[in-house]
C-alpha cells in the first residue's frame, strides 16, 4: 500500500507546523540530510547539531543523500512539503511536481505587519512585528 509523504525541511523542523495537519491520517514524514545541501547553506557545526538534535525529538526517518534523486526515488503518490522561499527547496519542488503530485503547505504568520512598513533597518521592523510577535497566528490575540 503506498501513503503519503511529507518531506520535512531545515525551515520547518517542528510537529506544530501545518503540514502535518494538511498530509492524511498515517503519512510518513521524513528528512533528508543532504551534504551538499547543507555545505552550500554555509551552517555552522553547531547549527548542524541543532538540526540533528531536533530532529531526534520527532517521529521522521531521517534519510542520507541527495534530495531530489532521494524524493524521486521514493515516488509516492503525494508529497506535503512546508512552504519555503529557499530557491533550493523551490527548484526540488518545481522537478518533483512533473512526476508526483505535490502539496505545499503555508506556514502560519510569525507577525501581521502592513505591507508598507519600512523594512530597511530591523530596528524599524520590530517595533511593528512585537506588538503581534509570539500571538496565535500573529493576530494579535492572545
Amino acid at each position: 500500500m503506498t501513503q503519503s509523504l511529507i518531506w520535512l525541511h531545515d525551515e520547518a523542523l517542528r510537529l506544530t507546523h501545518p503540514v502535518f495537519a494538511a498530509a492524511p491520517f498515517g503519512a510518513k514524514a521524513i528528512f533528508i540530510w543532504d551534504d551538499s545541501y547543507l555545505k552550500n547553506s554555509g551552517y555552522s557545526l553547531k547549527r548542524l547539531v541543532f538540526i540533528y538534535e531536533t530532529l531526534c525529538t520527532l517521529p521522521i526517518e531521517i534519510i542520507h543523500g541527495d534530495t531530489l534523486t532521494t524524493l524521486r526515488n521514493i515516488a509516492e503518490p503525494s508529497l506535503y512539503i512546508p512552504y519555503s522561499y529557499h530557491s533550493f527547496i523551490q527548484n526540488v519542488i518545481s522537478e518533483l511536481s512533473v512526476i508526483m503530485e505535490v502539496h505545499i503547505i503555508q506556514d502560519e504568520p510569525f507577525v501581521s505587519i502592513s505591507k508598507d512598513t519600512d523594512f530597511t533597518r530591523f530596528f524599524k521592523y520590530w517595533n511593528k512585528a512585537e506588538q503581534t510577535a509570539f500571538r496565535v497566528n500573529g493576530s494579535g490575540d492572545a
